[in-house]
């Protein structure tokens, strides 16, 4: 009988768990990663894409070292040491990569993610020709039980991006109620109930920006900024530690095991 890598790897996990865990001894404090990717796809035709093959021996390693990817609604149920066996893992942009490359691996694995859907282009696209997850594949994903799908704004994804830092925050967050009200309204028309998270684009906000977050109903806020995020800190603010290819196993490894 073959043995696959993915096999293996289940048979074999638990006796790598001492080598990787041996780190948190006398670590007085458990960080927490929060991964965030964005396009799997062997074009690399943004900074933010990870190819498959990469993508699938990062998360063969987390499987083996025995970290278990938890949904944010999880965390603070989680005692101590149960937070040292855990990562966060999340999408940005709602690319519908995520059906032919990681879906799979999660289910096999019983990792659980969260996407970061643009309301608007929801089943179409942002930019350039790389589709993005249609409703049907959220509902489907949503019923999966390991699949969270949050906000990545309705309709101001691309406008982040051709503003300058200069004056961008004032001028995004005045549009921001009725952008994070009309995303609720078709969110919850689709899914049957209003998101819980929510991810900036670009990660530009401020303090108005998260209390007008707050408001539409978001408990969980994500940022960019590369920290770990630790039980008990304010969930409007989340860090997140960008992964892409420039993000081989070594550092993989060392952003995981909280090396950074």
């Amino acid at each position: 009988m073959s043995l696959t890598r993915r096999a293996f790897l289940k048979l074999g996990g638990a006796t790598l768990v001492p080598l990787s865990f041996s780190q948190y001894s006398t670590a007085a404090v458990v960080n927490v990663p929060v991964l965030m990717y964005h396009n799997i796809s062997y074009q690399q035709s943004e900074e933010e894409t990870v190819s498959p093959s990469l993508f699938a021996a990062q998360m063969e390693w987390l499987y083996g070292a025995g970290y278990r990817a938890i949904a944010f609604d999880e965390i603070s149920s989680l005692d101590t040491e149960s937070m040292k066996q855990a990562v966060v893992i999340t999408f940005d942009d709602g690319y519908s990569s995520f059906m032919d490359y990681a879906f799979s691996i999660f289910t096999e694995y019983g990792f659980k993610s969260t996407i970061n859907i643009v309301g608007k282009h929801t089943g179409g696209f942002i930019s350039g020709d790389e589709p993005r997850l249609s409703w049907d594949e959220c509902r489907f994903l949503i019923k999966s039980g390991i699949v969270e799908l949050g906000c990545h704004t309705y309709d101001l994804h691309a406008w982040y991006g051709t503003l300058s830092r200069a004056g961008a925050i004032t001028a995004v967050n005045k549009r921001l109620p009725q952008d994070l009200a009309m995303f609720q309204k078709v969110y919850t028309e689709e899914l049957g109930r209003p998101a819980n998270i929510l991810a900036w684009p670009y990660g530009r906000y401020d303090d108005e920006s998260i209390e007008i977050a707050k408001r539409a109903g978001f408990r969980f806020i994500l940022s960019s900024n590369h920290r770990y995020f630790m039980k008990g800190v304010n969930h409007s603010d989340i860090p997140r530690f960008t992964i892409n290819n420039n993000a081989p196993l070594p550092l993989f490894r060392k952003i995981i095991e909280g090396r950074l």
